[in-house]
């Protein structure tokens, strides 16, 4: 196997959820466990407007390559920049972030794209 290129995720947190430097350590933890070279771009949504334009479902969401690996299903709601998003773990239970698995399992997917 080559050198793959680089993973592009995009960090998107708000400071009203407590978890975000934790998601950020778990990233780099899982691009490390993974062996994928992660490019992160971290951006605070700070107002609501913002949320809009970035269609952000919570804090703190990952986009792998510009996807949300995790994303929502049912019907969109209204962005703001202050909702905390949930994660429901392999165990079936929910948590503030995604299990690490899960978030491996997502930059692999992504790095193969």
């Amino acid at each position: 196997m080559g050198m793959s290129r680089p993973v592009t995720v995009t960090y998107l947190y708000s400071r009203a959820c407590p978890s975000h430097d934790e998601g950020l350590d778990l990233l780099r933890e899982a691009a490390a466990t993974a062996g994928v070279d992660v490019r992160v771009e971290a951006i605070e949504v700070e107002d609501d407007a913002q949320a809009e334009r970035l269609r952000f479902p919570g804090s703190p969401t990952y986009l792998v390559g510009g996807d949300d690996p995790f994303a929502p299903e049912g019907p969109a709601h209204a962005f703001r920049q202050d909702a905390c998003r949930a994660y429901r773990t392999p165990d079936g239970r929910v948590g503030p972030l995604p299990a690490r698995e899960d978030l491996e399992a997502a930059l692999l997917a992504g790095a193969a794209a």
